[in-house]
């Protein structure tokens, strides 16, 4: 083990690794699906994403043989990297088998990262029924409810009797574990979505009987563009677990529920925090391609070279003061930090608010209204306090330079609060991420309205 290769964190990991590699290198069935079946879990997933991809390959061709469904299972122990480098390295009849067998919302979220080649193979293997649900939910990004929804839905036309209906349940036994069972939707002979009917309500019903006189009018359908807050009060305004999905053409793609929700929102808050730390392009790990890690932050730090670039700027343009008053090249880091920390509580307000519905970009000036005095009177009270420390601490000082300080300093935490309270909303207005992009052009203006607001008024009042 060196130090490239991370440590596995147990001696029963280790000794699993090397067994479970062995029985693998052997083709030996049984000794694989007894280690597997006794690991625990957190050894397994462990060792898992602490294979090479030849072994993986080797591993879930040999499960694939025996038992599908545990290959799977196991699939999800896998980073997003692994996952889809076993798609591609796989003979096309293995992947297959393993899309088939995977939830759609897996699926969908391997399609867009495989080669489009590839993806369009998998997706004409598909079950005809399935094929215009798939590629629908492509069409929608993961905070839509058409992004996140489950296409594994039993559809029926609408003039099907309850026997009809039963004869279909059995003929899709197999796929139960993926399939949404509670309800079964029901589409015109155009497909074009008419209802649902509750399970339960069916095994009620005598065999003559057509699904179509048994509509539940309560199960409301939704559209595909609701976002993610919207999508939270239907459900929690709903007394079903799921809710149908239907486009723009009166064709249902799927369901939605709790389920595909929280996963959804916690995906979300995770890329957020990458993203507020300046990791883009989803999940990092240690283990994936050096140039892959490296794209991925300079995606952050490139613009934020230009960026900060831009705000100082505007230091070579008042060199001579700064020769004269030599303090400032001291304080204006202070300056521009504590705005920029201003700035930052009021993007974290407003980045949570847009994310629950509270606001939108129409509400600019009442953002701006309720952020100006906690700017102002903040900056007031902290720019006291550093004309105090600057007074105390830095004599001989003309008084007049604390003074001017605490006023630069009142002007800039007010102004990076509004910005900070406004840029999300703005942002949000056409499209772009909030949480992406806030940080880097807020830093970039209060660094800028800090260093010229102090440089400028110690100019104008104390030369």
């Amino acid at each position: 083990m060196t130090i490239l290769t991370p440590a596995l964190h147990s001696e029963q990991a280790i000794t699993l690794r090397e067994q479970l590699l062995m029985a693998v290198i052997n083709a030996d069935e049984a000794s694989t699906l007894e280690l597997i079946s006794a690991a625990a879990p957190i050894d397994l997933a462990s060792v898992l994403r602490r294979f090479e991809i030849n072994e993986l390959i080797a591993l879930w061709h040999l499960l694939n043989q025996v038992a599908p469904q545990l290959a799977t299972n196991l699939f999800n122990h896998l980073s997003t990297e692994q996952q889809v480098a076993l798609i591609e390295g796989q003979p096309f009849t293995s992947a297959c088998s393993l899309f088939h067998h995977l939830r759609s919302a897996e699926r969908r979220k391997l399609l867009l990262l495989l080669p489009k080649a590839l993806k369009k193979q998998l997706l004409q293997a598909l079950p005809a029924s399935g094929q215009y649900e798939e590629y629908a939910s492509l069409a929608y990004p993961a905070h839509y409810a058409g992004g996140i929804c489950n296409n594994d839905i039993i559809k029926v036309p609408g003039l099907s009797q309850v026997s009809e209906l039963q004869q279909r349940l059995q003929d899709k036994g197999q796929l139960s574990e993926k399939f949404e069972w509670r309800y079964v939707y029901l589409h015109d002979q155009f497909g074009s979505y008419l209802g649902a009917v509750k399970i339960h309500d069916i095994l009620l019903l005598s065999p003559e009987e057509m699904l179509i006189d048994h509509l539940d009018p309560s199960i409301i359908a939704i559209v595909p563009e609701l976002e993610l807050q919207a999508l939270t009060h239907e459900l929690d305004n709903s007394a079903h677990p799921t809710l149908p999905v239907v486009d723009s053409n009166g064709l249902q793609i799927g369901v939605v529920g709790r389920n595909q929700l929280n996963h959804a929102l916690f995906e979300q808050s995770q890329q957020q925090l990458l993203e507020n730390f300046g990791v883009f392009g989803g999940d990092e790990q240690r283990n994936m391609p050096t140039l892959s890690r490296n794209i991925r932050r300079l995606a952050f730090l490139l613009p934020s070279v230009v960026l900060s670039y831009a705000a100082i700027s505007i230091i070579t343009r008042f060199e001579p003061l700064i020769e004269q008053i030599t303090l400032l090249a001291a304080i204006l880091p202070l300056v521009a930090n504590l705005s920029g920390a201003a700035g930052n509580q009021a993007v974290a307000v407003s980045i949570r608010e847009l994310s629950l519905g509270h606001i939108s970009y129409k509400d600019l000036l009442f953002v701006a209204s309720k952020e100006l005095p906690i700017g102002a009177i903040n900056g007031l009270i902290l720019g006291a306090i550093i004309a105090i420390l600057l007074f105390i601490t830095q004599q001989p000082i003309d008084i007049g330079l604390p003074i001017v300080i605490a006023v630069a300093y009142t002007i800039s935490s007010t102004l990076a609060a509004i910005l900070g309270g406004c840029l999300p909303l703005l942002l949000k207005r056409f499209n772009l991420d909030p949480a992406m992009l806030s940080s880097p052009i807020l830093t970039t203006l209060t660094d800028a309205i800090a260093f010229f607001s102090v440089l400028f008024l110690c100019q104008i009042f104390l030369l």
